[in-house]
């Protein structure tokens, strides 16, 4: 009877479709615990969240046919090395997609209309903030998005119905099918820093991505404008976006829901800036989306397992084939 490894807790719907389908199940509770030796070794296949598994482990692991990502981000997991030995990763797809747009709108529009300042004055008594006229419109604002995914593409929908002008730079996507989105693509997206009232971020963190909101490009924002980024921590440089709000970009502001560190550090500088709008790298975990989630990972467990997987949802598939492994 085959063995699959839960690394952390999913939805009830998801362990019962691993039990309908007479898995045995080890579970860890804790999403972020190490992977004993023990399950590893015993293990068909691993269904895991934010656990990391790594290379030097994988000599441990002879029995492992299949890994099933409770996500879509699989900088936790060592890909290539996993294609070489044909053990293929899979991640649940546009599952969480309509989560973290929302959530992108939200951190946006809060951070536009000083939602938290506001809040905070009328329960402090300065009701007298309403004539500060520091919140701001939406409307006819310009956002640049970095990456047009399942993610970005859902941003830049509400976006639109917002009435933002979105600009979304994205090699791997095309111009026509960018524009028929009804945005614009731009193909040097640093040139088009200047004139982004909102930058968002819809990238995997990659060597070429890590670190790529930095010093200079902060500095070429306009002061007013706002970065959302929940996608990745590592994306963004955190020294220097917490020196740009504190000084220059002052005036404009950050809505952050993952950093390079997590959990974040209480003392950590940015949560001390007025204009950081943080949450706990939960913009995906809706209800909603945390049964779609286990739903799908689990499903591909088993379509893992009996050879019958959906090529569209295997991250490491070229890499697979390139080693002499199919699907």
């Amino acid at each position: 009877m085959a063995r699959v490894l839960v690394a952390g807790r999913i939805h009830p719907n998801g362990i019962e479709i691993l039990r309908q389908a007479g898995l045995v199940i080890d579970l860890i509770p804790d999403p972020g615990a190490a992977l004993p030796a023990d399950l590893l070794a015993a293990a068909d296949a691993l269904l895991i969240r934010y656990g990391v598994l790594h290379a030097a482990e994988l000599d441990g692991v002879p029995r492992l046919r299949v890994v099933s990502r409770h996500g879509v981000g699989c900088d936790n997991l060592p890909l290539a090395e996993l294609a070489a030995r044909g053990v293929p990763v899979t991640i649940v797809g546009p599952v969480t997609a309509v989560s973290v747009a929302e959530h992108v709108l939200a951190l946006l529009l809060a951070l536009i209309k000083r939602v938290g300042a506001y809040d905070a004055g009328v329960r402090g008594g300065n009701w007298a903030i309403r004539d500060s006229l520091s919140v701001g419109e939406l409307a006819g604002r310009r956002l640049l998005l970095l990456g047009f995914g399942r993610i970005g593409r859902e941003v830049a929908r509400r976006a639109r119905a917002f009435d933002l002008s979105v600009a979304v730079y994205d090699p791997f996507v095309t111009p026509a099918a960018i524009a028929a989105e009804g945005c614009e693509a731009v193909s040097d997206w640093r040139a088009e820093l200047p004139r982004a009232d909102a930058l968002t971020l819809h990238v995997p963190l990659a060597p070429e991505t890590r670190g790529m909101i930095g010093t200079a490009e902060l500095a070429a924002l306009p002061p007013h404008a706002i970065l959302i980024n929940a996608a990745r921590g590592g994306l963004v440089d955190e020294a220097a976006l917490c020196a740009a709000l504190a000084g220059r970009m002052e005036a404009g502001a950050a809505g952050l829901d993952c950093f390079a560190l997590e959990p974040v550090p209480p003392d950590h500088p940015l949560l001390a800036l007025p204009n950081v709008l943080v949450s706990p790298h939960s913009a995906a975990l809706t209800a909603e989306a945390a049964r779609r989630m286990g739903v799908v990972a689990a499903q591909n467990v088993i379509a893992g397992l009996a050879g019958k997987l959906d090529p569209a949802l295997v991250v490491n598939r070229k890499a697979l084939a390139e080693a002499g492994h199919g699907l």
